[in-house]
């Protein structure tokens, strides 16, 4: 095998998602794909649209400014200066739509030709940074990609999966819980973000994953700690205490108990910033509560503004099967803002932070433990949070890839596998 960890890192990176760079929150998959940028070329791929998704969508501002790459294929590549001299953004043209067909020989037939028409992109792509050959890293996109064509020259698979597919929506977990475990299969390196996802992609591959938990930008949530930021606009007529949360409004959520904390604490404003998609997760009418606040989506770079403004920072997550899978991406950027944090024990990952944060399973102690942790804090207390998010951070993580990469080659060097992988 003539791979090495040298030659991976003077390559690009392609990455694949169920993100786009520009979307409305902050994803792994997009801090990872920065962090791997300041030392070599990534190619950062836009999670396609299918003809549908163009047509449902083509009036908003994402679709139209990608209008020509999408209909056309043309300059699918665009660079972002603004995040380095080696990032750049890859728009796919459009795909068929073929998630709502059966399990059988058409999918198989429609799937692959969707899988070769973003291969076909991804090397135009290559060809305008000059190279032939790339590191494939699919950030839980199964959906696309999770077996190769024999004709793209990845150098090496790498598999990341983020959340518990067999648990999500039907229309993620139709074909993508099959193809998953293909991807995992496939790849030289699989990593899982959560102790449940390990355990149980180990089982149902049969083969060992490795543990890689999320992390923080934490050169840019640092700033709630250490600088006096003004107070967002978003803020203004909004009084102290405030109770935040950052991240999606989702089936995750637990209403109910964010009902019970806006009900127990009327001398206090609920602020959450981030997408709603909630609807088709609860029919409490959210609006209609005096005291719970939506400002939004906001780009990653904004919400230190937030948490810096905010008095104490809650994960009101349901504890389900789906959640169980999850060590939330906002974790890390919590404590780096060195507030108190309430969240519900919904995972095994999220209790390794006990003694940093608060947990509380039932909506009485969860709510009464909000009143106490502001009243609690210290500036020690303050310190230890900001110090341990100083630990989990994406150039952490990054470094950790590479060792777990050397590894697995190491590994295939010494079985003598044959040098295509």
């Amino acid at each position: 095998m003539n791979t090495s960890i040298e030659n991976l890192q003077k390559i690009p990176m392609v990455m694949i998602s169920m993100s786009r760079w520009d979307g409305d929150f902050s994803s792994a998959a997009w801090s990872l794909a920065k962090t791997f940028a300041k030392k070599q070329p990534v190619i950062y791929v836009d999670y396609p649209f299918t003809l549908i998704d163009y047509w449902r969508e083509r009036k908003t501002p994402a679709v139209i400014k990608r209008k020509k790459s999408l209909l056309y294929g043309e300059s699918p590549l665009v660079p972002l200066p603004q995040y380095g001299r080696n990032l750049f953004a890859l728009t796919p043209p459009l795909m068929l739509p073929v998630n709502w067909l059966p399990e059988g020989r058409l999918y198989s037939l429609l799937s692959s030709w969707n899988d070769r028409r973003l291969v076909r992109c991804i090397e135009k792509g290559l060809a305008d940074l000059e190279a032939t050959e790339c590191l494939f890293f699919n950030s839980f996109n199964p959906l696309y990609l999770s077996s190769l064509p024999s004709n793209f020259h990845a150098k090496a698979f790498i598999y990341q999966s983020r959340d518990n597919i067999r648990a999500l929506e039907p229309y993620l977990r139709k074909h993508g819980a099959k193809a998953e475990i293909t991807a995992v299969k496939n790849a030289l390196l699989r990593i899982v973000t959560s102790r449940q996802l390990q355990a149980d992609l180990t089982r149902l591959s049969g083969i060992s994953v490795d543990y890689l938990p999320n992390a923080a930008d934490f050169d840019t949530f640092r700033k709630a700690y250490e600088v006096d930021m003004v107070e967002p606009p978003e803020l203004n007529g909004i009084s102290h205490p405030i109770i935040g949360y950052t991240g999606n409004i989702c089936h995750r959520s637990d209403y109910e108990l964010i009902v019970e904390i806006c009900k127990g604490h009327p001398d206090k404003n609920i602020v959450m910033v981030g997408p709603r998609n909630h609807w088709n997760s609860t029919s409490i009418d959210l609006d209609a509560i005096p005291n719970l606040h939506f400002v939004g989506p906001k780009k990653l770079e904004r919400l230190p503004e937030f948490l810096a403004h905010f008095d104490v920072l809650i994960l009101p997550f349901l504890c389900n099967e789906v959640t169980k899978s999850i060590y939330p991406l906002k974790i890390n950027e919590y404590l780096a803002s060195g507030k108190p944090v309430i969240a519900t024990p919904f995972s095994e990952d999220i209790l390794s932070f006990n003694g940093l944060i608060r947990l509380e399973k039932s909506h009485q102690a969860f709510v009464s433990a909000i009143s106490e942790e502001i009243a609690a804090d210290t500036p020690t207390k303050q310190l230890n949070r900001y110090e341990e998010a100083s630990k989990n951070t994406w150039d952490n993580r990054v470094t950790q890839i590479w060792r777990l990469m050397e590894e697995k080659i190491r590994h295939f060097r010494s079985e003598k596998e044959p040098e295509s992988f």
